[in-house]
């Protein structure tokens, strides 16, 4: 189970839209050129993942975050991608130390993180 890839809603669903509005209620879904990602975190995350991605969607407004224990189920390391408009004009530095300050407390607790980030 440790080696599968979770993903915001593991496959973005794309829907249908009327100009600029989405067929689904805002505050619940990120739209990005149709494709959306839920707030809630799926429920196939462990409670580490599911933490961290609640976390990092809340500060990112991601429109693709993959959350992966990659440490064999112990929650000592995770494997984490979020591609955001925040990180729009910023270095890939100044990106993971935005992902790095949002998960500060979090991390003290790991034995490591793979940070992967773009801008949307």
């Amino acid at each position: 189970m440790a080696s599968r890839l979770i993903a915001a809603a593991f496959k973005p669903t794309t829907i249908a839209t009327s100009s600029s509005t989405s067929l689904l209620h805002r505050s619940a879904w990120v739209r990005f050129n149709s494709t959306v990602v839920a707030a809630e975190p799926p429920a196939s995350l462990n409670a580490g993942e599911k933490h961290l991605y609640k976390k990092l969607f809340e500060r990112f407004q991601p429109t693709k975050l993959v959350v992966q224990d990659i440490s064999g189920g112990c929650g000592s390391m995770y494997q984490v991608e979020v591609v955001s408009p925040e990180f729009k004009s910023l270095n890939m530095v100044k990106q993971h130390r935005l992902v790095n300050e949002t998960l500060k407390e979090e991390i003290k607790t790991m034995h490591g993180i793979r940070l992967t980030t773009k801008a949307a």
